[in-house]
């Protein structure tokens, strides 16, 4: 579902996101607890490239778990590079819900699949 990318550094998570499955989301889940405890808050990027109206589908496994893991980890910032409607649109949806769903960074933008080293740069920058 899944892979880590090279960028991944300290409280930098960066993933490359296929199809969603309930055990690639509970992988996932538990790297990102697994780093909410060493280092507090997360920042994570999330490649979201060549999806189809199937792939986004299949991320609707990930509403059970982001219930059951999403307390247990805070993503300060999220970053989704993309470059099509369907995961453009799953970004959407999760930023129109973010107030009250327990999966809910501080800040969250959504990058042209062109610009991640843009996304990339935003996140590792202090503020």
């Amino acid at each position: 579902m899944f892979e880590v990318l090279d960028e991944t550094n300290e409280n930098l998570i960066a993933i490359r996101v296929g199809k969603g499955t309930r055990t690639g989301y509970q992988e996932l889940y538990s790297l990102l607890v697994e780093k909410s405890d060493q280092y507090g808050h997360i920042h994570v990027c999330e490649e979201v490239l060549n999806w189809t109206f199937g792939t986004f589908l299949t991320h609707l496994h990930g509403v059970v778990p982001d219930l059951r893991y999403g307390p247990d980890f805070d993503i300060d910032r999220y970053a989704a590079v993309g470059d099509t409607r369907w995961a453009k649109l799953l970004f959407d949806w999760w930023y129109a819900i973010r107030l009250i769903w327990p999966v809910a960074p501080n800040e969250m933008r959504y990058f042209d699949g062109k610009k991640r080293e843009q996304a990339l740069d935003w996140l590792r920058e202090e503020i």
